[in-house]
């Protein structure tokens, strides 16, 4: 995988699960940590991080969900610090070590371009393609993907919908060149998503 997949990457969301204490006692947390609870609407109180700019969601079975990371490291913050949080208002958590913390979703965009070697033109400008953002007919690429892994339905939803079995994640591609990516667990799979689908637009130039 070159670097320039890594450069065109931007992970923009990681989910994750963790479980910090046997029990949480919600309303005391909410009162305690000025927390958002409003539970007719959402069985959780909504813990907030500044910076990095997380959401974490805490449950009463002591479960808490943290979103908005854009990598392993900031859930890991929020999370110590949510627990820090909660230690100084005298509630009780397990220990940071026997804390488990599991990313359930990654969501990365991605931008296609042309390969550095590519020898054709814009047909337009007669400005060399290598390197530069690829347009993509979706009609014809439909023709080119496996037909029970793609749905395109252009009335609806303007990509592309591309589900992959290994690894197992859903890519929406656009025409503009432009991907989102989702269901990943490690940034590992999206790369190689990436260039799964690189390599099937190959035939395509």
């Amino acid at each position: 995988m070159s670097k320039t997949d890594e450069e065109r990457l931007t992970v923009v969301n990681v989910v994750a699960s963790t479980r910090v204490a046997e029990e949480l006692d919600l309303p005391d947390i909410a009162i305690q940590l000025n927390c958002e609870y409003e539970p007719e609407q959402f069985p959780g109180v909504v813990y907030r991080v500044k910076d990095p700019k997380l959401a974490i969601l805490m449950f009463r079975s002591g479960r808490a969900v943290c979103t908005g990371g854009k990598n392993e490291d900031n859930i890991h913050t929020g999370i110590a610090r949510m627990c820090a949080d909660l230690n100084r208002a005298g509630i009780e958590t397990w220990d940071l070590k026997d804390v488990e913390i599991e990313v359930q979703n990654m969501v990365a965009t991605y931008a296609l371009h042309y390969p550095d070697d590519h020898e054709g033109n814009d047909k337009w400008t007669d400005e060399p393609l290598a390197g530069q953002p690829r347009k993509l007919n979706l009609n014809n690429l439909t023709f080119h993907l496996p037909f029970d892994k793609v749905e395109y339905e252009p009335e609806q939803f303007p990509g592309l919908i591309y589900r992959l079995d290994h690894p197992k994640v859903v890519c929406l591609i656009f025409g503009s060149g432009k991907m989102v990516i989702t269901g990943a667990r490690h940034k590992s799979e999206i790369l190689e998503a990436v260039q799964i689908i690189k390599d099937e637009l190959a035939d395509l130039i």
